[in-house]
């Protein structure tokens, strides 16, 4: 199993990953991905600035995340409190792993693979995602992840009018002492 950055040849497969995502979450009667986003505008837009990830085995896409740096306008205001003030972060945002390899733990690979290589960037002190309140399976994958559940976020900028997610927050290897609030620890 391989992570890699995405390319343009990867589209189809990812739209497929996301729209197989979209259907499992409408199947749990769950609001999240039942819209237009996200689009195909958007996953050309994250492949093209390098932001998506593909996890890969034998030349099929099990899994898909946009890893993107620098600060995310839906977390600038939280109803609670993050871990770290003024770190610079990564956002973890479109997350879906192939319908026909579910069971198999791949969303908890693609985090780990992801942390690994974040963990080499002595520059990012903090991993940062949010999910919808009614996704217990990817709150789930995100606790087991290391994260800390830290509040809720409003989601700005993707057409979602008024819609609320859980967020949470990682440290890194390289979270500085100074960026930490009340004294978290590393994870």
């Amino acid at each position: 199993m391989l992570l890699r950055q995405a390319t343009m040849a990867d589209l189809p497969q990812i739209e497929s990953i996301i729209r197989d995502g979209r259907q499992l979450l409408a199947d749990q009667n769950i609001d999240q991905w039942q819209g237009t986003y996200p689009g195909t505008s958007v996953l050309v837009d994250d492949i093209h600035q390098g932001f998506t990830v593909v996890l890969e085995e034998d030349n099929e896409i099990l899994g898909t995340a946009a890893v993107i740096p620098g600060e995310d306008v839906s977390y600038r205001q939280i109803e609670g409190q993050w871990l770290t003030k003024d770190a610079p972060y990564l956002a973890i945002h479109r997350v879906a792993v192939s319908s026909h390899h579910h069971g198999r733990g791949l969303a908890g690979e693609l985090f780990q693979r992801v942390f690994d290589q974040i963990d080499h960037a002595k520059d990012i002190e903090a991993i940062r995602i949010d999910t919808h309140p009614d996704n217990k399976a990817m709150q789930h994958i995100i606790k087991k992840n290391g994260f800390t559940e830290t509040g809720m976020v409003k989601l700005l900028g993707m057409d979602l009018d008024n819609v609320k997610d859980f967020a949470y927050e990682r440290l890194t290897a390289n979270t500085k002492a100074e960026h930490k609030v009340q004294g978290e620890t590393v994870q």
